[in-house]
């Protein structure tokens, strides 16, 4: 950059240094790109469909595995009559046979609260993802 100025006696040219500005600029780009953190960025985990017939095939393999609790604190397990200490192992068992990690539990409106919360904690233990629940509604008359 180049700058006339008028002394009194006649004229001068001037002449700004500009080392000092660039040298100041570059070490502030050094400085930014050095600090910069750049973070990858994971996208979705996104479960696809699949066509119709495969998702009829999957419902077919799949099959519900119900377990009932009686008034009295009998269990069965898919219609079969289970006992207390043989429940985790029936309710596994079941759960193999129909291709299926969910249950769906029928209690009796008399079962005691014990009973069925019995059976919860042995499904969660041998690996049921989901529970559901069922029950029989009265008639209006």
């Amino acid at each position: 950059m180049k700058l006339k100025r008028t002394l009194r006696g006649g004229s001068a040219d001037i002449f700004f240094d500009m080392t000092p500005m660039i040298d100041c600029v570059f070490q502030l780009l050094i400085f930014f790109m050095v600090t910069t953190v750049f973070l990858e960025v994971q996208g979705f985990i996104i479960d696809l469909p699949s066509t119709a017939q495969q998702q009829e095939e999957e419902q077919q393999q799949k099959k519900d595995v119900n377990i009932q609790v009686s008034a009295s604190g009998e269990y069965t397990v898919a219609g079969t009559p289970v006992s207390a200490t043989g429940l985790a192992s029936a309710i596994k068992g079941a759960m193999d046979e129909a291709n299926n990690k969910s249950i769906i539990i029928q209690g009796d409106p008399e079962a005691t609260h014990k009973s069925v919360i019995y059976v919860m904690d042995m499904a969660q233990g041998v690996g049921v993802e989901q529970m559901a629940f069922a029950i029989e509604q009265e008639e209006s008359q």
